[in-house]
Parts: C-alpha cells; sequence; structure tokens
C-alpha cells in the first residue's frame, strides 16, 4: 500500500491527466478535436437533428462546446469579433468566404481555423464536393473568397 501511495506522489500528473473534466479543456482545441470527428463525412449529411453543410456543421460544432452562433453563413459574418489581420487568426476561428461567384461580396461558405503550418492556414469545412475536410488558405480557389475571419470563443 505504502508503495502505491508513493507512486501516486511521484506520478500524480499520470492518473490524474485522465480526469480532468471536458469543460476544463480549451475550447479552441476541444472544436477541433470534435470537428476531426467527421472528417470525411459527405456534405450535408444528418447527424441526429443536424444537417451538417458547411454553416450548419460550424454551428454544430459550436454548440458542441457550448457556443451559440447563428445558423447562416450570411449572418455569420456578424458573430463574435472580426480579426482585422488574417495572420492573428486562431484555431477554432471562423473564417467567412464568398460564395462560388467571387466577385459577390456576399457570404457563401465558412470554416474553422485549424491550424497554421509554415506560415500557411489550414482549415476545417463542409466542401460541397468532397465534404468534410482540411484545406489550406493558400488554395487559388479560398485565397480569393476570404472575406473575414470571426472570433466568437475569446469573450
Amino acid at each position: 500500500m505504502k508503495y502505491l501511495i508513493l507512486f501516486l506522489v511521484i506520478f500524480p500528473a499520470y492518473f490524474f491527466s485522465q480526469s480532468i473534466p471536458s469543460e476544463k479543456l480549451d475550447k479552441r482545441m476541444e472544436i477541433l478535436k470534435n470537428a476531426e470527428e467527421y472528417l470525411g463525412l459527405k456534405y450535408r449529411s444528418k447527424v441526429g437533428k443536424h444537417i451538417f453543410d458547411c454553416s450548419g456543421f460550424v454551428r454544430f460544432l459550436m454548440a458542441e462546446i457550448g457556443e451559440n452562433i447563428t445558423r447562416s453563413s450570411v449572418t455569420q459574418i456578424h458573430d463574435g469579433k472580426r480579426i482585422t489581420d488574417l495572420k492573428n487568426a486562431k484555431p477554432g476561428d471562423i473564417i467567412v468566404f464568398k460564395g462560388r461567384n467571387f466577385r459577390n461580396n456576399r457570404p457563401g461558405h465558412v470554416a474553422l481555423v485549424h491550424h497554421w503550418s509554415n506560415d500557411t492556414l489550414y482549415f476545417i469545412h463542409a466542401s460541397v464536393s468532397k465534404g468534410i475536410k482540411l484545406d489550406k488558405i493558400t488554395d487559388p480557389y479560398y485565397a480569393k473568397r476570404i472575406l473575414q475571419v470571426r472570433d466568437v470563443l475569446s469573450h
């Protein structure tokens, strides 16, 4: 018994790190972990009562961590606080893109910032043609369509 107590005193993090409640986890990492569970799912897939088009996917993920945002990409451009410089985008922030017609400045697509790697921003989203996937902002299709980044998690 005394060896068990000694072991727990020396290595408490090993045992207790597994029991940290999920509400204590960083929301930004939690939302990405949740989003990754759906990678490969088809566009407009139904999960429970939720349909995963781009804005529905983002709204569902935000709700899973206790954040309430609007349903449409047109209105999600007003959720949270605007990040004026793309370089300040953080994992879990919402990226708002123009719709398929990049000449029209109306929001038509949303995604979540996933991570930065080698000065390139990666995002996770529900793509019409490829379902839920990771893409990078340097892809010409997306680079010319970005409108804003919104932070709804820093409050």
